[in-house]
C-alpha cells in the first residue's frame, strides 16, 4: 500500500465465542501514501500457552476481510490531464482520444520479437519500450503503455494486434501539442515519469505514470494532473477484485490559462527562425505585464529568454535618462559628445568612435552617445539614485513566474567610473531579455509591472512620472526616426525603441551582445542577439520584421 505509518489503538479484551481465548479489539489508522488515512476496526485473537498469551495468526488479524493468500494494493485511476490554454482560450496542449498499446510482460513469449512487430505494426521504437518494459519496480502483470494509435486508424490495425500474446489495447488520451517550435522552453513536454522526477513528486506517482517533463507541464504537474481516484483493494490468489476496502476521493486536474497568444507566438517564431543564434525575443502586453510571445534558440540549450541574464548596453540608458531627467536635466538641454571621456579614471567611448559636438540631451539619448551619459550620470546623481530608480523599472525583483527566471540585478556602484560604466548598461548591470521588454512596457505603459505568465496572476504597476514617461516615449520615437535605431522602422507604424551593444570578454577579446528594445500598438518587446555585435545592424531589423508581423496579424 505504500504505508508511511501505522498507528493501532487497542480497545475492549473480551473472551473469544470459540474458546478459552480471548479477543483484543483495536482500531487502525494507515497513511496510505499520497492518498491520505484508512481507518478500520478490527480485533487480533490471542489464546493462552502456559504463562505466554499468543497470536492465533491469520490474515484476518491484519485486516478482518483478509482470506489465506489475499493481498492488498493500491488502484489508482488518474482523470484526463488539464489543458494548457493560450490567453483567448484556445488549447496549446490538451488531452486527445486515442488507442492506447500496451505491452503485459508476463504474458508475452518473447519480448523482442513482439516489439519487433508492434515497430511494423504501429511504429513504436523497440528500444525505448524495452526501456520501459525493463524499469525497475515494473511487474509481469503491469500494462505498460509503448504507444499509441489514433482512434480512426484503429479497426485496420485490430485483428492483427488481436493475435500478438502480451498485447493489450486500451482506450486512453494523448498529450496533443502545438506543433514545435511553438514556445518550446515555456510550455514544455510529457512523458514517462523518470526515476528524478518520481522521487521528487513523490506518491501518488507510480513508474507507470505520465507527466510534465519540462516546462509549464512540469512546474504545474500539480494542478494539470490533479489526484486520481485511489482504492485499496483486496485482491485473491486468482489476481481478481473481491473487495474494495477504502475509498480516496480524486483532486479534479485543472486546465491552465497562459498569457501566451497563439498568433503573436507564431510571429515571434516566425522572426527568431530568420536570425543568427544564439537569440531570444520575448513580446509582452503592456496593458498586463503578460508574456504574449517568447521564444530562445538553440532550442536544446537553456531559455535564454528568461534565464539569461546578460549586459544591458545602452538599453539600460532608458533607466539613466529617467534619473536624469528627475534630477532636472530637460531633452533641449545641450550636453557634450566628445569621442572620448574618463571618468573615474575609466575611459569612455562612443560606437565607432564618433563625436557628435554640443548636442541636445534628445538627441544624445537617440544617438546613444556614451560620453554624454557617462560623465553626466556620475556628475548629476547622488549615491543610490540610479539604484532607486533601476528599482523602478524592476531591477532585483524577483519574476516570481512558474518557471526558472533570473532577476536584473543593479549593484550599487563603489565609485564614479562603475557609476558611469553603469549609467551605459555595462560594469556589474545585468537583465535577462524578459527583463527589458518589461522596461520597454514600462515607458509604454506608464509604470514598471512584473510580467506574468499565468493569466490570473497580473501584477499592478509601479507608477512613473508622467512628465518622464511622456519625455522618455519621445526619445524612444526619436531613436527610430533618426537614430541609432532606423532599421527598426517600419512604414507606416509609431514605432518606439532603444538600441544596445553590450560589450562583454571573451578571453582577452571584447565581443558585444546586439540589443532592441522598444514598444508598438499595446505590445513591448526585446530582441537578443547573444554576440551579435551592432544593436541597431543587427537587433533593429529584426524588431521590425516582428513589427510587421504583429501588424499583419490586425
Amino acid at each position: 500500500l505504500g504505508a508511511t505509518a501505522v498507528e493501532f489503538s487497542v480497545g475492549d479484551v473480551r473472551p473469544s465465542d470459540e474458546g478459552a481465548g480471548a479477543l483484543v479489539a483495536f482500531t487502525a489508522a494507515v497513511q496510505v501514501a499520497g492518498a491520505g488515512t484508512w481507518e478500520y476496526d478490527s480485533s487480533v485473537p490471542v489464546a493462552r500457552t502456559g504463562a505466554r498469551w499468543l497470536v492465533d495468526w491469520s490474515p484476518r488479524v491484519l485486516h478482518p476481510s483478509l482470506e489465506e493468500e489475499d493481498i492488498l494494493r493500491i488502484a489508482r485511476t488518474w482523470s484526463t490531464r488539464g489543458a494548457l490554454l493560450a490567453v483567448d482560450g484556445r488549447p496549446i496542449a490538451a488531452e486527445q482520444p486515442v488507442k492506447e498499446v500496451g505491452v503485459v510482460p508476463g504474458q508475452a513469449e518473447n519480448i523482442d520479437a513482439l516489439l519487433l512487430t508492434l515497430e511494423e505494426l504501429i511504429g513504436i521504437d523497440p528500444a525505448e519500450a524495452l526501456e520501459e518494459i525493463e524499469r525497475p519496480g515494473v511487474q509481469p502483470d503491469w500494462f505498460i503503455p509503448v504507444g499509441t494509435i489514433p482512434v480512426a486508424d484503429y479497426p485496420a490495425l485490430d485483428p492483427a494486434l488481436a493475435d500478438l500474446p502480451g498485447v493489450q489495447v486500451r482506450d486512453g488520451t494523448e498529450r496533443i501539442s502545438l506543433p514545435s517550435p511553438f514556445a518550446d522552453h515555456v510550455v514544455g513536454t510529457t512523458g514517462a515519469i523518470t526515476a528524478e522526477l518520481l522521487e521528487s513528486l513523490g506518491a501518488p506517482y507510480s513508474v507507470t505514470d505520465v507527466v510534465g517533463r519540462s516546462g509549464l507541464e512540469r512546474a504545474l504537474e500539480r494542478r494539470l494532473a490533479g489526484t486520481p481516484l485511489q482504492e485499496v483493494q483486496r485482491v485473491n490468489r486468482y489476481g481478481r477484485v473481491v473487495e474494495v476496502l477504502a475509498t480516496f476521493e480524486a483532486v479534479a486536474p485543472e486546465s491552465v490559462t497562459t498569457t501566451l497568444d497563439i498568433d503573436v507566438q507564431g510571429a515571434v517564431e516566425a522572426v527568431i527562425d530568420t536570425a543568427p543564434e544564439p537569440v531570444a525575443i520575448v513580446v509582452l502586453d503592456v496593458a498586463t505585464g503578460g508574456i504574449r510571445g517568447v521564444a530562445s534558440r538553440p532550442l536544446n540549450a537553456f531559455d535564454r529568454a528568461l534565464g539569461g541574464l546578460y549586459p544591458p548596453g545602452s538599453t539600460f540608458k532608458t533607466v539613466t535618462a529617467a534619473a536624469l531627467l528627475a534630477k532636472g536635466v530637460t531633452p533641449r538641454q545641450e550636453v557634450d559628445c566628445p569621442e572620448e571621456v574618463t571618468v573615474g579614471g575609466r575611459t569612455f567611448t562612443n560606437a565607432g568612435g564618433e563625436a557628435l559636438g554640443r548636442i541636445a540631451f534628445a538627441d544624445a539619448f537617440a544617438f546613444s552617445c556614451n560620453t554624454t551619459f557617462a560623465p553626466l550620470a556620475a556628475a548629476m546623481l547622488e549615491a543610490g539614485e540610479l539604484a532607486e530608480t533601476a528599482a523602478a523599472f524592476g531591477f532585483g525583483t524577483d519574476p516570481q513566474l512558474p518557471l526558472p527566471a533570473t532577476t536584473a540585478v543593479f549593484p550599487e556602484p563603489l565609485d564614479d567610473a562603475e557609476e558611469a560604466a553603469a549609467a551605459i548598461g555595462q560594469g556589474r548591470v545585468l537583465a535577462s531579455p524578459l527583463h527589458l521588454a518589461s522596461v520597454a512596457a514600462a515607458v509604454a505603459g506608464g509604470g514598471w509591472r512584473r510580467p506574468s505568465l499565468l493569466a490570473d496572476e497580473a501584477a499592478a504597476p509601479l507608477p512613473m512620472d508622467a512628465e518622464v514617461r511622456t519625455v522618455l516615449a519621445d526619445f524612444m520615437l526619436r531613436v527610430v526616426s533618426y537614430g541609432t535605431g532606423t532599421d527598426a522602422g517600419v512604414d507606416g507604424e509609431d514605432v518606439r525603441g532603444k538600441t544596445g551593444t553590450a560589450e562583454y570578454a571573451v578571453g582577452s577579446e571584447i565581443a558585444s551582445h546586439a540589443w532592441f528594445i522598444g514598444y508598438w500598438n499595446g505590445y513591448a518587446f526585446a530582441v537578443l542577439v547573444e554576440g551579435g555585435g551592432s544593436g541597431g545592424r543587427v537587433a533593429a531589423p529584426l524588431a521590425a520584421e516582428l513589427v510587421a508581423r504583429l501588424a499583419a496579424l490586425d
